[in-house]
């Protein structure tokens, strides 16, 4: 089952990595194409200026939670939601790579070309650990190029939001085998482990922030939208709501 949320007016939604895995294999079995976006408050943030990725959000066939600050959101709205509810872009694509060796599905990975991670490393990586996977790895300069002559089932796209969940919308249909299309941001850069994970302690507590803002503080400018802009427009849209209630 999955549980719908609006948080100043984008969907997230909420749903048991067992039941994913069924919507992830209906997806692909259906004859249409599927967006999925992963939510995280920086997404929130930017939507309420850029309408255009907003509407691509509330249209997406899943926009799963990827951050706490979203789960805290909702807690303090007082929705009954856990950190265990999060979605991670890395256990989305672990999820749906499992799904795509099993069923014999093809995959292409599509990476920013002046990212972290450089396509060929990706390509290594990915051959090494899923020796099993028909995929190809391609950047913003060939990705249609190279998925309309592979016909790939799945499409994953590392750009970085929003420019990723846009590229998706307006170029899903160009790559008609497609049937699932998921922006998962940085997800290539922890795979190869050149983005390293906050400490346990760090993620149970929602302060994997703090963290990358401890080894990154270039990221500050991020982080300052994805946390003070994020519970600034919360607090804001709370005062409003009771004013008219009162």
């Amino acid at each position: 089952m999955i549980k719908e949320y609006k948080i100043l007016d984008v969907k997230v939604q909420a749903i048991a990595k067992h039941i994913l895995r069924e919507y992830l294999q209906n997806f692909l079995d259906s004859d249409l194409q599927h967006q999925i976006t992963t939510v995280n408050p920086e997404f929130i943030v930017t939507a309420q200026k850029n309408k255009k990725f907003k509407d691509v959000i509330n249209n997406a066939s899943l926009a799963t939670i990827d951050g706490t600050g979203i789960i805290q959101a909702l807690q303090f709205a007082g929705q009954k939601i856990g950190l265990d509810q999060r979605l991670t872009g890395v256990e989305l694509t672990e999820i749906i790579l499992d799904i795509a060796i099993k069923d014999n599905h093809r995959v292409i990975f599509c990476l920013n070309s002046q990212g972290l991670t450089k396509p060929d490393l990706f390509f290594m990586h990915i051959k090494k650990k899923y020796p099993e996977l028909d995929f190809q790895v391609a950047d913003e300069n060939d990705t249609l190029t190279k998925a309309q002559a592979f016909m790939p089932a799945i499409l994953f796209v590392g750009f970085g939001a929003p420019r990723q969940d846009l590229w998706i919308a307006e170029n899903i249909d160009k790559i008609t085998s497609v049937r699932i299309a998921a922006g998962v941001g940085g997800t290539f850069d922890f795979m190869t482990g050149r983005q390293k994970r906050a400490p346990k302690i760090f993620r149970s507590f929602g302060l994997e922030w703090f963290w990358r803002l401890m080894r990154q503080p270039w990221r500050i400018v991020r982080i300052n939208r994805a946390i003070f802009s994020f519970y600034y427009l919360l607090l804001k849209e709370r005062l409003k709501h009771k004013k008219y209630e009162a």
